[in-house]
């Protein structure tokens, strides 16, 4: 048996036909995340709902509330270094930005040094310069 845990935030985007579809969050920096992941599959995400105390802090809202997108409290978010904006890395999602493509700045130290490199290697080879 595989282990479970309880996501904090859940994104919600009209999809048509009383369809939502679902993006996951565990901190203000992955609902930025989810965000650019939505726009990228032409949604928009239009209100969160809490599922835990710290998706209450996270936010800002009561237990079975849901808030508006527009709502949640922003963070500064930068291009993220390793991907350059792209999401991918090489033939996988980049673990930096969760393949959004953006991350908190800093983000990067989080790494250690030859992990950095090797995935700006694995950029690079599947992306050769002209």
């Amino acid at each position: 048996m595989g282990r479970s845990y309880t996501i904090h935030c859940i994104g919600y985007a009209p999809e048509g036909d009383h369809r939502d579809r679902v993006y996951y969050a565990m901190s203000r920096v992955e609902i930025a995340q989810a965000r650019v992941k939505a726009k990228k599959d032409g949604l928009e995400i239009t209100y969160w709902a809490a599922q835990t105390r710290t998706g209450e802090k996270i936010l800002e809202c009561r237990f079975g509330d849901t808030q508006l997108d527009k709502l949640v409290p922003q963070v500064k978010t930068v291009t993220c270094p390793v991907c350059s904006g792209a999401g991918r890395n090489g033939k996988y999602y980049c673990p930096v930005c969760n393949g959004s493509g953006i991350t908190k700045p800093g983000n990067e130290k989080n790494w250690r040094a030859w992990q950095i490199e090797k995935m700006k290697k694995e950029r690079e080879n599947d992306h050769p310069k002209p």
